[in-house]
């Protein structure tokens, strides 16, 4: 991670935050006690206010975990993925349940982490996400890689206009 071997050490774990496709936390938590837990857990310098601002969880702050809608709870997740200036994100799916606002805030959000230096891991199948947001792609299916490179070399490889043909013609020439 970051050029050192993490072969026997655990403290790289430090060095990520990852964002679950579907986040199991307890639900009988408040979002606030959830944010609370997890800073005691981790400790250090969390960002959480800027991003209960940047998602407009403020007014849910107080309402159980299992009383939110599937956005709020993605909201609350990306919360607390973002929280820590970890050098490596995982992100699994992260536009689950995001209405348009709360889209257009993530993509700002992931492009200015990775101005910093950042490097950001997503799994999606939202290939217009991946097409504004990439710098790389690689495409697994079943656990082979298919492609590995940039936008711009997957659309002439395939002679396509955008990510989604050119991803739909692997699929069709695997299958």
């Amino acid at each position: 991670l970051n050029g050192t071997s993490i072969k026997g050490q655990w403290q790289y774990r430090d060095q990520i935050d990852y964002l679950p496709q579907i986040a199991r936390f307890p639900e009988n938590l408040t979002v606030s006690e959830l944010i609370a837990l997890i800073k005691d857990l981790r400790g250090g310098n969390p960002r959480d206010a800027e991003l209960i601002e940047l998602f407009e969880l403020g007014k849910y702050m107080n309402k159980r975990l299992v009383n939110l809608s599937g956005g709020t709870k993605q909201k609350v997740n990306l919360t607390l993925a973002f929280m820590y200036e970890s050098p490596l994100i995982i992100l699994d799916e992260p536009t689950s349940g995001l209405d348009p606002v709360a889209m257009l805030r993530l993509r700002d959000l992931i492009k200015r982490e990775k101005e910093t230096g950042k490097m950001i891991l997503i799994t999606t199948h939202i290939m217009s996400f991946v097409e504004e947001i990439a710098d790389e792609i690689v495409f697994l299916l079943e656990g082979t890689i298919y492609f590995r490179g940039t936008i711009a070399e997957l659309k002439e490889k395939y002679q396509e206009t955008n990510v989604e043909r050119a991803i739909a013609q692997i699929i069709t020439v695997t299958a």
